[in-house]
């Protein structure tokens, strides 16, 4: 391929999802590989299934957690209430597993989500060996920095994102001044602001 070519690509406003398993590199650090695999594996499937239920695509797998997107390839109209309804599911399922990890005297494992919508564009990517599907846009690198800002179990979305969800079932009404980050969790299903 020639590098002076132009990209195909496409203007698409999309909800971006970032989840990864806190403090991984704790977790595995004394672990043998085989051992983490063993943890990070069934985290790894859990989050791509909450992912796959509700309509999105997991781009990458990036160790321990994926980057996700709703609203493309497949275009949905309530992508970003579908990107909360994954993030939900993935962090109740999250705790059933931890539980059992806990029950089994093993180390529980908890994960953070970071969830912002808006126009990206996106395009195919030959890699050699695959094809890749991915996004350019700064909405992808905000959603990165809300995971890595979000407390252990909880999902940050930017204020785009809650702005587009208000009054729907995933928000509720009244959340006060505007902020950068909103909190949702799943026990209320309601928006809480970080203090």
């Amino acid at each position: 391929m020639d590098a002076s070519l132009p990209l195909d690509g496409e203007r698409k406003t999309v909800t971006a999802l970032f989840a990864d398993i806190k403090r991984s590199t704790e977790l595995m650090r004394d672990l043998d590989p085989e051992e983490a695999r063993a943890i990070v594996d069934p985290v790894l499937r859990l989050m791509m299934d909450a992912v796959h239920r509700y309509g999105g695509y997991v781009a990458q797998s990036t160790g321990d957690g994926i980057f996700a997107l709703f609203g493309a390839p497949v275009a949905h109209e309530d992508h970003p209430q579908r990107t909360l309804h994954a993030a939900l599911a993935m962090q109740e399922e999250l705790r059933r597993y931890a539980d059992r990890l806990r029950t089994e005297g093993k180390i529980p494992v908890e994960a953070r989500v970071g969830v912002n919508t808006g126009e990206v564009v996106v395009r195919t990517i030959e890699t050699g060996g695959h094809t890749e599907y991915t996004p350019i846009g700064h909405v992808t690198n905000l959603a990165a920095r809300m995971q890595t800002a979000a407390p252990s179990g909880s999902i940050a979305a930017s204020e785009a994102t809650r702005q587009l969800c208000e009054g729907s079932e995933e928000t509720s009404v009244g959340l006060g001044e505007p902020r950068h980050r909103s909190e949702l969790t799943s026990s209320s299903g309601r928006w809480d602001r970080p203090q």
